[in-house]
């Protein structure tokens, strides 16, 4: 059954001049022939979001950084990957009732089902602990890893997800120990994010073997897969788990599962060097 025609979406945030989340929504928008329009709330505070959605009969939101655990608290029920995550990166408002839900999962996935050849005894360094951090350590669980290791700048926020897991090990920040000897590192930190500094990390030790997965998107080249590709390491960019998670918002609030066509991701790389 098709969703509520005449309705706006949108991405909440801040900063959001690096988000490409309109212009894919509203391709898809485009594409399928829906009356709704996609935009950008870049908001200082969200103390008053959930009247906010209410009055303006928002369809739904994403929801990016800093918000997607401060949302929780403004929502009427959420899905049981975002209650364990304690992340919310998508809103549908459901004839009133605010529901969470948490598609970076998903979109995680997608991209590490491109890595060929994934050795997963191999050690997975996860760089960072915001909120996309748990969701990439929740999906390296779910795939199989049993020795994770999560580094943050602020250590005690890897040890609040480390506890969670039995298979995670939080560990002081960029320890070369183990980042020269992991099978997988990912950054989920917004270190290179367009706007950021980039993300102090040397993969001149690391073994041939290792995978880097970056999911900052914008840009598309981060120093980290720059460096990656320097030293020959296959790596897979943000540009995957951006896609995934977004056609799975796109399904929550259409019950539609949008395609990911050549021409939406040529468009995509187009406008993302224009920024």
């Amino acid at each position: 059954m098709m969703r509520k025609k005449n309705r706006v979406l949108g991405i909440l945030g801040n900063p959001l001049k690096q988000s490409m989340s309109p212009m894919v929504h509203n391709y898809w928008i485009k594409l399928y022939n829906l009356d709704n329009y996609y935009c950008k709330f870049q908001l200082e505070k969200i103390d008053q979001i959930k009247t906010a959605i209410r009055a303006l009969d928002l369809q739904g939101l994403n929801v990016t950084i800093p918000y997607k655990k401060k949302i929780i608290k403004h929502l009427d029920k959420i899905d049981k990957t975002a209650k364990r995550l304690q992340a919310v990166n998508t809103i549908f408002n459901n004839k009133g009732v605010l529901e969470g839900y948490n598609t970076d999962v998903t979109g995680f996935l997608l991209g590490l089902k491109n890595i060929k050849k994934l050795n997963k005894k191999k050690p997975a360094i996860v760089l960072g602990a915001g909120g996309a951090a748990e969701s990439v350590v929740y999906s390296l669980y779910l795939t199989g890893f049993k020795n994770i290791y999560i580094t943050n700048r602020t250590k005690y926020k890897a040890q609040m997800i480390a506890r969670k897991y039995k298979e995670v090990q939080a560990v002081k920040w960029i320890e070369y120990e183990l980042v020269n000897n992991a099978g997988l590192i990912v950054n989920t930190t917004s270190l290179g994010m367009l706007g950021y500094p980039a993300l102090p990390i040397s993969l001149e030790s690391v073994k041939k073997s290792t995978k880097v997965y970056d999911i900052v998107y914008n840009p598309l080249e981060t120093k980290l897969i720059k460096d990656a590709r320097k030293h020959k390491l296959e790596y897979v960019t943000g540009l995957s788990m951006f896609l995934g998670q977004a056609q799975e918002s796109f399904r929550i609030w259409f019950n539609i599962k949008p395609s990911l066509s050549n021409y939406l991701i040529f468009k995509l790389k187009k406008d993302i060097k224009m920024i």
